[in-house]
């Protein structure tokens, strides 16, 4: 004879966990976009894109994730720099890489979330 039990409790947690980590997700989402607005005061940028985990709800997990970034129009200079900055704002590893020599640029254009520098 087998007993079914109610996992209720169970799944009202799991429910809750998932709950927190897309508000995360979110508002690194937001922190990053506001990074880049800063970083665009000092080094010069066309636009850049967030893809990877960020961008897929359920897929960013927090203190396991980083945040990927593609800048386009960045020099070799300020690569660097750029990289420095992203993970300092964010208190978090950020793979930046340079859009334009990427071979999946495209991809990342398409999937990514952009962020272009206000006027």
């Amino acid at each position: 004879m087998s007993e079914r039990f109610s996992t209720h409790l169970l799944d009202a947690v799991l429910e809750k966990k998932r709950k927190e980590r897309e508000e995360t997700r979110k508002k690194f989402i937001e922190r990053t976009f506001a990074a880049l607005e800063r970083l665009a005061q000092t080094i010069n940028f066309k636009e850049a894109y967030i893809f990877g985990s960020l961008v897929k709800p359920g897929h960013f997990l927090p203190g396991v994730s980083d945040v990927d970034v593609a800048i386009a129009g960045l020099e070799d200079k300020d690569f660097f720099p750029a990289a420095a900055f992203l993970s300092s704002e964010l208190g978090i590893d950020v793979d930046l890489i340079q859009l334009e020599r990427h071979p999946l640029a495209e991809t990342i254009r398409k999937e990514g979330i952009r962020w272009k520098k206000h006027a």
